[in-house]
């Protein structure tokens, strides 16, 4: 009976999670669609839309004040700084062996905008980056071996201790910036104070997002983890559909195994069987 309900357990987490990464999926193809449905405005034609119309500029980013990311030193608009540790984590699998995974979980993260705007040949607008989904240009992705040592990192005022113990395989430095003076797309909505910025909700019909990527390359971007996520789904539910088949067959067998010792349990067998 412990075989078929791990059995048929394991096959219906793998559909909750085929089902979560169909939603996912779902989500991203909507990103697209919206971002086909909003045409481009001029920069000057922003202060005179409707507050909370969803509005798409593309130009170049332009920044009086920048930042100076914390790990490269790079001069931007916006900056994502992450330290990653990876390290081995071993369990036992479905048939009880043992199995030893590389594993990662974020120790440190610090994210900051400055105000921006894009230019393009109307003019500017000014962009208000806080609640935007991001999709910035990878300046570092950097791995250090874990040497064993009580070392530290500071970011975003915060220390933190790197002594990750004998599972830790290393660190990885990752980060990503809005570069000055380069090419922008941006999709939100329209403020009262004639910028643009996140929605007051988000919902299906509204996004905000900000990419150093073109309107076309960010597009595809979004239609391959569409796909890729959808291929994921499908593989999840075929798996778990053998799963939940093999616990089904087993239960069935089982319940024969009964019947042939216990004559009673034949009526049991066989209204499974009929059903």
């Amino acid at each position: 009976m412990l075989f078929i309900l791990i059995f048929s357990g394991f096959g219906l987490l793998m559909w909750v999670a085929a089902g979560v990464l169909l939603y996912q999926r779902r989500k991203q193809l909507r990103k697209t669609d919206l971002m086909r449905r909003v045409e481009t405005s001029q920069a000057v034609e922003v202060a005179a839309l409707p507050v909370g119309s969803p509005v798409e500029v593309k130009g170049f980013l332009r920044c009086e004040e920048p930042l100076k990311s914390e790990m490269a030193g790079h001069e931007c608009a916006y900056y994502l700084s992450q330290v990653i540790r990876e390290y081995r984590e071993t369990d036992r699998d479905a048939d009880g062996d043992l199995q030893t995974r590389r594993r990662s979980e974020v120790m440190a993260s610090n994210e900051r905008f400055a105000p921006f705007v894009v230019e393009d040949d109307s003019g500017a607008v000014g962009i208000r980056g806080e609640g935007a989904e991001v999709d910035a240009l990878e300046v570092m992705n950097r791995f250090e071996n874990d040497t064993g040592g009580e070392g530290s990192i500071t970011l975003g005022g915060l220390t933190v201790n790197l002594g990750g113990g004998e599972r830790t395989l290393g660190y990885r430095y990752v980060e990503s910036v809005l570069p000055l003076d380069a090419p922008v797309y941006v999709l939100g909505v329209a403020r009262e104070d004639g910028h643009i910025g996140a929605p007051a909700e988000e919902d299906g019909e509204k996004r905000f997002l900000i990419s150093h990527r073109s309107e076309e390359q960010l597009e595809k971007k979004y239609k391959r983890t569409a796909l890729l996520l959808g291929l994921l789904a499908v593989g999840l539910f075929l798996f778990g559909a053998i799963f939940v088949v093999v616990g089904v067959f087993a239960g069935i067998l089982a319940i024969g195994a009964s019947a042939a010792i216990e004559p009673s349990g034949a009526v049991a067998l066989a209204g499974v069987l009929c059903a």
